[in-house]
């Protein structure tokens, strides 16, 4: 595909003249759509997190790495792995600081006794609290990601 600078078009309707190209017209950049190594990678990440976590006994310190391997492998964007990554425990520890009795876990399943929890039952949990609030970006953005660690267990949605 190829993007050329002149043919700008500021209307949203097509107009009724073409327009020549000229040989002065030069493409600004060009984009390679082969995409199939691209979708071999991704084949091969989803196969290799699912061999190497159990994202339903995992840690957040797992959660995290699985996370950034997502995002650095093209599979989720810049904002999913903010959510993903931000650590709720910590958050809610910080707030018991200035304000012990107030402020409850912030994560809504419970981890072991070694900080492993259920991420996927985590993100359901959260989806089903947003969609129970009225914040429908909070639901699905909270589906999606329990859907991506599902892709990774191997579930079906």
């Amino acid at each position: 595909m190829q993007v050329n600078a002149s043919n700008y078009q500021p209307s949203a309707y097509p107009t009724t003249q073409s327009r020549v190209q000229s040989k002065s017209d030069s493409a600004v950049f060009t984009v390679n759509n082969s995409g199939t190594a691209s979708k071999d990678a991704s084949k091969d990440i989803w196969a290799e997190l699912g061999s190497k976590y159990e994202v339903r006994h995992a840690t957040f310190g797992e959660l995290c790495e699985i996370a950034h391997k997502l995002y650095y492998a093209g599979q989720i964007s810049f904002g999913d792995m903010a959510i993903m990554t931000f650590d709720w425990k910590r958050a809610a520890d910080d707030l018991r600081k200035n304000h012990p009795n107030v402020v409850a876990d912030l994560n809504l399943v419970p981890a072991d006794s070694e900080g492993r929890r259920d991420w996927i039952a985590e993100f359901d949990a959260r989806a089903k609290r947003a969609f129970s609030q009225g914040n429908d970006g909070g639901y699905i953005r909270n589906q999606k990601l329990a859907d991506v660690l599902r892709r990774i267990s191997g579930e079906k949605s």
